[in-house]
């Protein structure tokens, strides 16, 4: 499976410089909840190196919380700071010739485009409109039919995560981060749930259907996993 890290999101370099070697994806912070020109310049000569492919990883505009509070925007306001994030990446980019290989929303945008699929297919209409032939990066799901069904009328390729270093919930919901231990803080339980998922899309009667493995940047224990797994020949696809 492909592995994809959210990055440019801090100010210490090395863990965006560590984590890079390690990842096919790099989903780039582009100003909503973190992030600004100087990071994103950074994150984007390290994917050069690495011939990382990169991706514009844009939020609710809240730095405050880092992203992760909904915020009930009006969506001509909530589209125009969007374009602005995923401009801003694009054109850094494009000065760089590599081009825009996908979008993942942040944090909270993320979450509520998986639970409202009005929110879904005004984002695909956006990135139709805006961004055609950029795939959106999109969780997995049991019951993801009908977020297949609207991206495909589109044209908006998707590409289908799973989260090596979140827990899960029995609906196959991610469990709020207000809960207790809902980001695994043990490189192994990471590793672990990592082979999980990998064994589970080599199996044509298991109906995991993901594509490419999540880690977070700012969890220690996913940049040691990370490693680990490349060490035990897991690495990048």
């Amino acid at each position: 499976m492909l592995k994809n890290c959210d990055l440019g999101e801090h100010a210490d370099a090395r863990i965006d410089a560590a984590v890079m070697a390690h990842i096919d994806l790099a989903n780039i912070a582009c100003g909503g909840h973190a992030g600004d020109a100087e990071s994103i310049e950074r994150t984007l000569k390290l994917a050069a190196e690495h011939q990382v492919a990169i991706g514009a990883h844009p939020s609710y505009p809240d730095k405050a919380h880092f992203g992760r509070r909904s915020l009930p925007l009006p969506w001509p306001e909530l589209e125009q700071t969007l374009t602005e994030q995923v401009s801003c990446l694009l054109r850094l980019a494009e000065a760089h010739d590599q081009p825009l290989h996908h979008i993942k929303p942040h944090g909270a945008l993320y979450l509520d485009m998986m639970r409202s699929e009005a929110l879904f297919e005004r984002l695909t209409d956006w990135m139709s409109a805006r961004f055609p032939g950029v795939a959106l990066m999109v969780q997995w799901l049991p019951e993801s039919e009908a977020f297949a069904s609207i991206a495909q009328r589109k044209a908006i390729p998707l590409i289908w995560e799973a989260f090596a270093d979140r827990r899960y919930q029995t609906d196959g919901q991610l469990a709020p981060r207000s809960e207790t231990h809902s980001l695994y803080d043990a490189p192994q339980t990471i590793i672990d749930q990592a082979w999980l998922f990998h064994q589970q899309t080599r199996d044509p009667n298991h109906p995991m259907q993901a594509q490419s493995l999540c880690f977070h940047s700012d969890n220690p224990a996913s940049v040691t996993a990370l490693a680990q797994l490349n060490d035990t020949g897991q690495g990048r696809a």
